[in-house]
C-alpha cells in the first residue's frame, strides 16, 4: 500500500478504534462482516473503481458506498467503509487493502480492549511454526479445491482452543486462497505495532536459555531504539549463530548463511 494510502487508513481506524473500544464484544462479528464486504469488492472491479474514482466527490463515493451495502452489514461497518471511501487512495487495490486491513485490526483491537493482544501476538507466532513444520496440514488448508468450510473446520480442530481472535485471523488466511505463514507472520508484526512494541523473530539451532533471551531482547531494543519483543523458533539447519528478522531487517549471523556465503565465492 502507497503512503498516501497508509496515511488514509490511518486517519479512519483512529476514529473506527473508538467505535470499538466502546463495544468490543461485537469486534470479531464486525471484522467478519468486513471481511465479507471485502470479498464483494473482490467480485466486482467496477464497484471498486466507482467507489475510489477520483472524479466524484468524497460524499458521493460514501453514498454509493451506504447504496450497496445498506442493510447487508451492520450500520457501523456501512460507516467505516463510507469513511475509507471518503479518503483518497493512491490506486483502486488500496482501497480494497484498506478494507482487509480494517478487519485485521479489528481483531486486534478486540484482543487489545479484552486485555489478550499478548496472547494473540504468541499464539499467531505459534500457529506459524506449527504449519511451517506440519506440511501436509499446511496443504490441506491452502488446498483452494477443498471446500472452504471443511477447510475452517479444521483450523477449529487444531486452533479451537486459542483465542478467538487467533482463530478468526488464521480462518481469514485460510479463506483468501494464498500462502498461510507470510500473513500470519505479518499480523505478528502487526499485534507488536499494536502493543507499541517490534518483533524479532528468531531461528536459532537449538534453544536459547532465559539469559540468553534477555540479552538478545537487550541489544535488540537498544539498536532499534525501542522495545522489542523477541520469539524464537528452532532450526537445526542453520548450523550455529542466529538468523534474525525484525520487519524488513534481516540479521543472518547463522553458520550455514556464512558456509553459503563463501560458496557462493568459489562458484562465481
Amino acid at each position: 500500500m502507497r503512503l498516501a494510502s497508509e496515511e488514509a487508513l490511518e486517519r479512519v481506524l483512529r476514529s473506527w478504534e473508538g467505535v470499538v473500544a466502546n463495544r468490543p464484544s461485537d469486534a470479531i462479528g464486525w471484522a467478519g462482516e468486513i471481511f465479507a464486504a471485502g470479498r464483494v469488492l473482490d467480485t466486482s472491479s467496477a464497484l471498486l473503481r466507482s467507489i475510489t474514482d477520483p472524479s466524484r466527490l468524497p460524499q458521493a463515493r460514501a453514498d454509493l458506498v451506504h447504496h450497496v451495502f445498506d442493510g447487508k452489514v451492520s450500520a457501523e461497518i456501512v460507516e467505516l467503509l463510507a469513511g475509507l471511501a471518503r479518503e483518497r487512495f493512491s490506486v483502486a487495490e488500496d482501497y480494497r487493502g484498506a478494507v482487509t486491513a480494517s478487519g485485521v485490526e479489528t481483531l486486534l483491537m478486540s484482543a487489545q480492549f479484552q486485555n489478550r493482544l499478548d496472547t494473540v501476538e504468541e499464539e499467531l507466532y505459534r500457529a506459524t511454526g506449527v504449519l511451517k513444520a506440519e506440511r501436509e496440514l499446511r496443504r490441506a488448508l491452502e488446498d483452494s479445491t477443498s471446500e472452504l468450510e471443511r477447510r475452517h473446520g479444521l483450523v477449529t480442530q487444531i486452533f479451537g482452543d486459542w483465542a478467538p481472535e487467533t482463530v478468526a485471523l488464521v480462518k481469514f488466511a485460510v479463506s483468501r486462497n494464498e500462502s498461510v505463514v507470510p500473513q500470519l507472520q505479518h499480523w505478528v508484526g502487526s499485534a507488536g505495532r499494536r502493543s507499541q512494541h517490534l518483533v524479532a523473530i528468531v531461528t536459532a539451532a537449538q534453544p536459547l536459555d532465559a539469559d540468553q533471551e534477555e540479552r538478545l531482547t537487550r541489544i535488540l531494543s537498544q539498536r532499534y531504539g525501542k522495545p522489542v519483543e523477541i520469539h524464537v523458533g528452532v532450526d537445526p539447519a542453520i548450523v550455529g549463530g542466529l538468523r534474525i528478522v525484525i520487519g524488513s531487517d534481516v540479521i543472518d549471523g547463522s553458520l550455514a548463511a556464512r558456509i553459503n556465503n563463501v560458496k557462493s565465492v568459489f562458484t562465481d
